[in-house]
């Protein structure tokens, strides 16, 4: 049975993770239909697949009209549900003759839904943010429902295998530190900071391995560098792939950021140090040990600080992260694999 509503995903990797109990709350409203199909940039598309919410998942990436013809290509949909606040999202959506198209009239795009919701006056918990649409289609999410994802054992002996072919150690606790953001420098702890915290980590006796993306690969490689050799994960843009690495370690030391998202809903303990965010915005309660200074300018959600100080991250200091990261793992117990499991490759 081939499904009649399509979801029109998010383009930032936290963001879909912390969609994930929309995502659930749809698929289990229209699960009558054949459930929902969704569609979502490529590097993100392979990480909701292995989710196993979604009946269909279509990847796509590039110019409006190649999304157009990826949705038509898809299937025949009667409703897409649009999650993004933007024009194209909508439009996408319009030119694809999709005969229901609900979601925000944001962006000057009212005129493209036949079914405009009207957005919260006032934003709450991002985990919020679909309420109404969600209400609207009858499709109600669960009440203290929080992000999760369970990978399939044979993605998580993956993680596993990666990790020694880069030379971890899987008998100890191996710290990952994602140092990047791609939404601006004003996120970014700071590479220093970071470095100084890997040296005091190694001296421990810890196993680090550094998190980035294609966008954050240089930054990596200097960190890596200037350590004298630090193994990176995910610099080919492979989101399912750095989750199956982030599932096998111990703790995630980040700003705020994707990874971040993804340690949560993968229930690996983090440590995230917030500036110009607000981490009662987006934190799932319980999830991170959160660090931030208290400045009267927080949060400015900015992409470069505009005081030009940038003391709500500075003012984290490195004797915090690395106390905080500590605690995390004193209890460290290693996964064994209760049998050997044949590992396909990721993307074949």
């Amino acid at each position: 049975m081939s499904c009649e509503t399509v979801v029109i995903g998010l383009n930032w990797v936290g963001d879909n993770v912390l969609a994930i109990p929309t995502y659930k709350a749809l698929q289990h409203r229209f699960r009558s239909e054949g459930g929902i199909a969704v569609a979502a940039p490529a590097n993100v598309a392979a990480l909701l697949d292995a989710s196993g919410l979604f009946k269909q998942v279509i990847p796509w990436n590039g110019s409006t009209r190649k999304r157009i013809a990826a949705l038509r290509a898809a299937g025949s949909f009667k409703r897409a549900v649009i999650l993004p606040n933007s024009f194209r999202a909508a439009m996408v959506t319009f030119a694809a003759r999709i005969e229901e198209r609900w979601g925000y009239p944001t962006d000057l795009r009212r005129i493209l839904l036949t079914h405009p919701i009207a957005r919260p006056e006032t934003r709450g918990h991002q985990l919020d943010d679909y309420t109404p649409l969600l209400a609207a289609l009858n499709a109600p999410r669960v009440v203290d429902d929080t992000p999760s994802i369970k990978l399939p054992p044979a993605i998580r002996e993956y993680g596993k295998r990666r990790l020694l072919e880069i030379g971890m150690h899987l008998d100890r606790p191996i710290l990952a530190i994602h140092a990047g953001g791609l939404y601006g420098r004003a996120k970014h702890w700071g590479d220093a900071r970071y470095i100084d915290t890997i040296k005091m980590l190694r001296l421990e006796g810890f196993d680090v391995v550094l998190l980035t993306s294609p966008g954050e690969r240089e930054q990596a490689e200097r960190i890596a560098t200037t350590c004298n050799g630090v193994p990176i994960v995910g610099h080919d843009g492979d989101v399912l792939q750095l989750a199956a690495a982030l599932s096998q370690c111990a703790a995630l030391i980040t700003n705020d950021s994707g990874p971040l998202h993804v340690a949560a809903a993968l229930a690996v303990p983090s440590v995230s140090i917030f500036g110009p965010t607000d981490p009662d915005r987006t934190v799932i309660a319980g999830a991170t040990h959160v660090l931030r200074s208290t400045l009267a300018c927080q949060p400015c959600y900015q992409r470069e600080c505009p005081l030009r100080h940038h003391r709500c991250m500075s003012d984290v200091s490195v004797d915090d992260v690395f106390t905080a990261a500590v605690s995390l793992v004193s209890g460290f117990v290693p996964e064994v694999s209760a049998h050997p499991i044949e590992v396909p490759i990721i993307g074949a």
